[in-house]
């Protein structure tokens, strides 16, 4: 357990709250009541709460996946969030402006006393401003290589000494961003301490998911949801019903010990889709939930950044060895 973390040490937004779901296990994804974030400080509550459970749990490999573009308001008006858009791809901008507040939201949960690792200098130099508008000063690093902590410098100073301890301190904690599986494997792991990536482009087993919101979890449907905050069951859903002008919030219509794979997220969808009763939990479900190549959607195989989205969605449903 690390031993600088305490409770009180972990990110709490007042006003939302985390539900925890019913531990009844099954083989498939079947109806359950778990809650789904409905916005964006629900998330930030929730993924506090998974993080501290980890923890407590003894995890020290963690992950957190979100989709990309989805904002919290922390530098710059997020603009209106509706979670599981369909088709809602992001600018490059509001990408990067998104991990940012992404990984600030993690390091504040450590009060700043972590590493982040960015993708270059110029991530570096943008995050380390932004973070300072807010008063948290992590130590943020442009690649894996720059994560072991400082050693002190010169002869009898003070001033450098006390740097290099707080280095120290702030190697124990290492979050990176978007890692590939080579940063991954010349990461050097603090001893007794903890990893925590950040939207990894394919999540490593050894990783506890501890918290995940996907959307379009599967590549022929759009609408749908994938859900998980640690220690609960993964949950299967369909987007907010506002999607297709109903106004509802996004439900949960399943759930599964683990990760279900694409043929137990096709059925489900399958199911969801043909439900046509009115008067279930989940109406306007199924309006919200489409099939690529038919009720207007566009299929992605045809668009020319093919090659790039399909890279992405591998790295996101592909099913974890367990």
């Amino acid at each position: 357990m690390l031993q600088l973390l305490s409770l009180s040490a972990l990110l709490f937004v007042p006003g939302a709250h985390h539900r925890p779901s019913l531990r009844r296990r099954c083989r498939a994804c079947v109806v359950a009541e778990v809650s789904l974030p409905t916005s964006p400080k629900d998330i930030a509550t929730q993924m506090s709460y998974a993080v501290q459970a980890a923890l407590a749990a003894g995890k020290t490999e963690l992950a957190i996946s979100l989709p990309g573009g989805m904002r919290f308001g922390l530098f710059g008006d997020a603009g209106k969030q509706v979670i599981g858009t369909p088709g809602a791809a992001p600018s490059l901008a509001q990408a990067q402006r998104a991990e940012f507040e992404l990984v600030f939201l993690c390091a504040e949960m450590f009060r700043g006393e972590c590493t982040c690792v960015f993708q270059s200098a110029a991530a570096v130099k943008a995050a380390e401003r932004e973070f300072a508008s807010k008063g948290l000063r992590p130590r943020i690093v442009p690649n894996v290589g720059k994560v072991a902590a400082k050693a002190a410098m010169g002869f009898g100073k003070k001033s450098s000494a006390g740097a290099a301890e707080k280095s120290a301190v702030q190697a124990k904690v290492i979050i990176l961003s978007q890692p590939s599986a080579a940063d991954l494997k010349k990461l050097t792991k603090p001893e007794e301490g903890l990893v925590l990536i950040i939207n990894p482009r394919k999540r490593p087993a050894e990783y506890e998911q501890v918290y995940l919101l996907e959307d379009n979890p599967h590549p022929d449907w759009e609408g749908g949801l994938l859900f998980r905050a640690f220690p609960d069951d993964w949950a299967l859903g369909v987007a907010g019903a506002s999607v297709a002008g109903f106004g509802g919030a996004p439900t949960v219509h399943g759930r599964s010990p683990s990760r279900p794979l694409l043929e137990a997220i096709e059925k489900g969808f399958v199911a969801i889709k043909g439900d046509s009763n009115p008067f279930v939990q989940g109406v306007g479900a199924a309006a919200a939930l489409r099939r690529r190549g038919t009720d207007g959607v566009t299929n992605e195989d045809d668009e020319d950044d093919e090659e790039e989205q399909a890279e992405w969605k591998k790295g996101l449903i592909e099913q974890p060895k367990q």
